[in-house]
């Protein structure tokens, strides 16, 4: 199921579909409800949805999940205030990597099945799963990403490449917008500087904002409270989502 937030009563907006983080294990559809005040404003309609969790939900599940929610906004999302042709994707964190990897993906293999995905928009998503395991597993000693695989790199080689977007970057990917903080030790900031260089590489529009000092966060504040939340770098997010939905 998915929350839809309208701006107005017009035919129909273009929107951000919000996919939220959470380890790929917590979180819902409403854990982005409180940044649709600072959306409202723009002319946006904003759309919210959840997927499997892991464990005992393992990939491709979640992937799958954020597919179906596209093609079912291609083929019903007229009917309710929503222009098609015209899709951001935006996520943080686990958020991030399925925004990265469902819109690269879906662009590349089932362009024609989806929503037209003009955008994404990443703050400091997973990009490769075999290095994200390794830190998870060495530095933080969690196990996050064997959670979400179902096993490690050796038992479960085919998931890890398959999960991860840095392989999926193609000439006919929508730009990027991405944002990290230079002292995130959930995911290293390398994750992003190498799909920074990966998107670079493939002749793909990215914009990359380091968050000099910041920890792993989407939120230009630390502690926010939940009424009054802003965006790390809101601003420059916005201006860009402006520019490619228009």
């Amino acid at each position: 199921m998915l929350d839809i937030y309208l701006p107005g009563s017009k035919a129909v907006y273009p929107f951000i579909l919000g996919i939220h983080g959470g380890g790929w294990k917590d979180g819902n559809k409403t854990s982005y409800k409180h940044f649709w005040p600072g959306i409202k404003p723009l002319g946006f309609a904003l759309v919210l949805c959840s997927y499997r969790l892991a464990p005992p939900f393992h990939h491709p599940d979640q992937l799958n999940d954020i597919i179906n929610v596209l093609k079912w906004l291609k083929q019903e999302g007229n009917k309710y205030g929503l222009d098609t042709e015209r899709c951001a994707l935006l996520g943080g964190s686990a958020g991030g990597h399925l925004v990265m990897l469902a819109g690269l993906r879906a662009t590349k293999e089932i362009p024609e099945s989806t929503v037209k995905i003009k955008a994404l928009t990443n703050y400091c998503g997973i990009m490769d799963l075999e290095e994200q395991y390794v830190y998870d597993e060495t530095i933080r000693h969690s196990h996050m990403t064997l959670d979400f695989i179902g096993g490690t790199p050796a038992e479960q080689a085919a998931k890890y490449k398959t999960a991860s977007p840095i392989n999926y970057v193609h000439k006919a990917a929508p730009p990027v917008w991405m944002a990290h903080g230079t002292k995130d030790n959930v995911v290293p900031i390398s994750q992003s500087e190498k799909m920074v260089t990966a998107l670079g590489n493939g002749g793909i529009e990215c914009v990359f904002m380091k968050a000099g000092g910041r920890g792993h966060t989407l939120t230009k504040e630390d502690h926010c409270k939940a009424e009054n939340v802003e965006f790390l770098y809101e601003k420059e997010m916005f201006g860009f989502l402006k520019e490619k939905l228009k």
